[in-house]
């Protein structure tokens, strides 16, 4: 009984954090100009960092061979075999990238936040502008970007 309330919390959180949208903001800046900025931080970051990539494998097991005998008193045994070895790549400067993304942002007056998804019941005056944060802004997603936004 005692992991029900652990689990509860932990589904609770998860739930919360799906609800929530991280992007970059700052204060009265358009977001057609947030995009340009982001777009001209990520160019950068990859030509200072770019793809380094490094094939991996995944871990063998070896399965060994299982031992039966029949009624007779005759016994064999399967053969064993090794399952995994597989390849697959890794960016090594994935974090870099992301880091100096964060950096290059920062360095434009953009902080991270993360805000959550616009009630669609709700009225939003939506605007390309970001508005400033309030306990009551929320983000709404559209296809090429999100409006930081105030009911």
């Amino acid at each position: 009984m005692p992991r029900f309330p652990a689990l509860a919390l932990a589904l609770a959180t998860l739930t919360l954090a799906a609800c929530q949208s991280t992007v970059y903001y700052s204060e009265g800046v358009s977001v057609a100009v947030r995009e340009r900025d982001l777009g001209l931080c990520r160019a950068e970051a990859r030509r200072d960092l770019p793809p380094l990539l490094e094939t991996r494998h995944t871990p063998r097991v070896f399965h060994p061979g299982v031992p039966s005998c029949n009624a007779e008193g005759v016994c064999t045994t399967t053969r064993g075999y090794w399952e995994g070895g597989d390849p697959y790549t890794v960016d090594l400067n994935e974090d870099a990238r992301r880091h100096a993304v964060v950096a290059c942002m920062g360095s434009l007056g953009y902080t991270q936040v993360s805000l959550p998804a616009c009630n669609r019941d709700r009225p939003v005056a939506q605007s390309t502008i970001m508005a400033p944060l309030t306990s009551d802004t929320c983000i709404i997603r559209t296809r090429d970007s999100a409006l930081v936004v105030n009911p």
